[in-house]
């Protein structure tokens, strides 16, 4: 019975939204706090796509949160490193970038700690937030991520930029339009709409009034 309790709590905690659970005690960070966005990336690091984006987040005077391909980040240090040297928060996407939910389980850690492995090789140090492929996962992902001393960070705000199919303008009049306080965007690298967008949207949320913070704020 006390078994069944605890995993009860678990699960109704996992399910919790921002106003019901402090953020910094919780296993996902789902939404920011007040007129906030962050900024998230995923996939890569892949030359001709990660340097634009820093050059347009220098700028713009903002920090962005990205989540890189292990397989990638070992292939690309350089690019990595210009990502830390440029403040911005680097964490875990997996290894391989499997769907973790289908793996075996014993797969699982172990596409978490190759991925804050080859990250801590280039930095000096192992990340602290990761994301799943896609979204995908359960509370066993959660658990092992977890034992890598990783939190999972979700999104508020998916343009859908992977589909390569939206213009720049229509990308970021999408964004702008699901805007709202605590937003974590959802962007991707590997899209040439969505270097050409950036301007645009980090210009749109600040006519809307509010300010940008990486994930590692959110968890302060």
């Amino acid at each position: 019975m006390k078994r069944r309790i605890v995993l009860w709590v678990f699960l109704v905690c996992l399910l919790l939204g921002p106003a019901d659970a402090d953020a910094g005690a919780r296993p996902l960070i789902e939404r920011g706090k007040g007129r906030t966005v962050a900024i998230t990336f995923d996939d890569g690091p892949r030359p001709g796509y990660v340097e634009p984006l820093l050059d347009i987040l220098r700028e713009k005077g903002v920090r962005a949160t990205f989540f890189v391909v292990g397989r990638y980040a070992v292939l690309y240090p350089e690019l990595v490193r210009a990502m830390a040297d440029g403040g911005h928060v680097v964490a875990n996407h997996t290894y391989y970038h499997n769907n973790l939910t289908a793996l075996p389980r014993e797969n699982v850690y172990r596409e978490w700690r190759l991925c804050s492995e080859a990250i801590e090789s280039i930095l000096g140090q192992k990340p602290r937030f990761a994301r799943p492929p896609g979204g995908r996962f359960n509370s066993f992902v959660v658990d092992q991520a977890a034992g890598e001393g990783l939190r999972i960070v979700l999104w508020t705000n998916n343009p859908g930029d992977y589909s390569d199919s939206l213009t720049a303008p229509e990308l970021t009049r999408k964004v702008l339009a699901k805007a709202a306080p605590g937003d974590i965007l959802l962007l991707h690298v590997g899209v040439r709409p969505t270097i050409e967008a950036l301007p645009g949207i980090i210009d749109g949320y600040r006519k809307k009034g509010f300010s940008f913070v990486t994930v590692e704020d959110i968890a302060r």
